[in-house]
């Protein structure tokens, strides 16, 4: 087995805990803030230990998206369901858009 292989390997596992712990629906909010600040530092560890920038930053973002209680985004569940806005509303905010636009068009 190359190095490669081990690397590969390690970073399996390392998914494969984040997985397992995400798995455990005994967990509180409490053990799951601990486990994942514990993760965080791990992780930074391995980047002041070694060049795997894009590990680190791929097993950050698997943990955030599994465990953050945050939106994904800023504009999750925000705005108005289109089919509770009136015909007029609807065309006033067809020529915003349409103002918009054209003035960022060249002449």
């Amino acid at each position: 087995m190359n190095k490669s292989d081990n690397c590969d390997n390690s970073e399996f596992e390392y998914y494969s805990s984040i997985i397992e712990f995400f798995q455990n629906q005994n967990a509180n909010r409490e053990t799951i803030e601990i486990w994942k600040s514990k993760s965080l530092i791990k992780l930074m560890k391995v980047l002041e230990r070694s060049s795997k920038k894009e590990f680190v930053k791929n097993a950050i973002l698997v943990i955030l998206s599994l465990f953050d209680e945050n939106p994904p985004d800023i504009y999750n569940c925000r705005g108005k369901n289109v089919n509770s806005i009136d015909n007029g509303e609807k065309r006033s905010y067809k020529s915003i858009l349409k103002t918009e636009f054209i003035d960022e068009l060249p002449n």
